[in-house]
């Protein structure tokens, strides 16, 4: 068996989770060599795969694809944070001062829904209403959910091995995700909280890349008597 030649053009990088990868080529003259052929890089990121493709003299090019993390493991600044916000419909019921809605713009508990028109002694009658007049269209009539701000908080970051505690606690209530106060969300949000999601874990050579995430609640928080257990464990958080 001949021996490997390497060739110029060695590319690579380190991802902002401190997963380095390398891509290698190399020339060597049979299939076999074209599947087995493997240089020692001497940093101590794993081989992960190659790519080749016959060249016109009969030999092989070769592409080998290294990755991992180097020696020392990825620093505090090698993490990501992302705060993903958005807006969704949320049942009018669930409006924290829907008490006061269903008063002020007569909401009937039998039809689920608010009335079509106002009572006459509604707040929303003025002076000059009278018991002649035409009757005032409800401007809640139709509306069945209101927006709601709703967020998910990732963090991710790689290591050399999986944390033991990153599948504890799924499915229960966190007040601060670590990390979360860098995004300065606001006081008014003070009785909301987080919910622990499942991570997501890939293993990348040596290397995992780990993602956790925090589901942010409603106006009045996660209900502890649902969220109160972690859902891999027995026992009560």
């Amino acid at each position: 068996m001949s021996t490997p030649l390497p060739t110029t053009g060695i590319s690579g990088g380190i991802s902002e989770t401190g997963v380095a990868t390398i891509e290698v080529p190399l020339y060597v003259e049979t299939l076999a060599e074209a599947l087995t052929a493997l240089p020692n890089l001497g940093v101590g990121i794993p081989y992960r795969s190659r790519s080749f493709t016959q060249e016109d003299d009969g030999g092989y090019k070769v592409s080998l694809h290294f990755e991992g993390i180097a020696n020392e493991a990825p620093s505090d600044d090698q993490v990501t944070f992302e705060l993903d916000t958005s807006m969704a419909e949320d049942p009018i019921q669930t409006h924290p001062f829907f008490d006061t809605l269903k008063t002020r713009y007569a909401w009937d508990a039998a039809k689920e829904q608010f009335a079509e028109t106002l009572p006459e002694a509604s707040g929303q009658q003025t002076a000059l209403s009278g018991s002649g007049k035409k009757p005032k269209k409800n401007p809640m009539f139709g509306v069945d959910n209101w927006l709601v701000v709703g967020a998910v908080f990732r963090k991710t970051y790689a290591a050399k091995t999986i944390p033991s505690s990153i599948l504890r606690g799924i499915g229960t209530i966190v007040d601060k995700p670590p990390g979360i106060e860098q995004f300065k969300i606001p006081g008014a949000a003070k009785k909301r909280n987080w919910l622990k999601m499942a991570p997501k874990i890939k293993r990348k050579g040596n290397a995992v890349e780990i993602t956790e995430e925090y589901m942010l609640s409603g106006p009045n928080g996660w209900l502890r008597d649902v969220y109160g257990q972690a859902q891999l464990e027995g026992g009560s958080e």
